[in-house]
């Protein structure tokens, strides 16, 4: 997920700074997440979406939910 965040902030030419001042989250805290160093929580997920103009959807969007779903039928033959 973090890695996935500096990729949008990179496509948006937003930098780490930047971020930080917009969100209030530290610098270096933003650094460590997009690093897969800290964990982040939602609410500052939410912040950092608002900051970089893109839906939660898009941040999470490395996770392909498809490959959860399943067929309850084929269980039972």
């Amino acid at each position: 997920m973090g890695s996935n965040i500096r990729k949008i902030r990179i496509k948006n030419k937003i930098t780490q700074e930047f971020l930080s001042l917009e969100t209030g989250i530290s610098r270096s805290h933003i650094a460590m997440v997009e690093a897969g160093k800290r964990d982040i929580t939602i609410g500052n997920l939410f912040k950092i979406s608002r900051a970089l103009n893109v839906n939660m959807r898009e941040i999470f969007s490395f996770d392909n939910i498809e490959k959860y779903i399943f067929n309850s039928d084929d269980l039972y033959t």
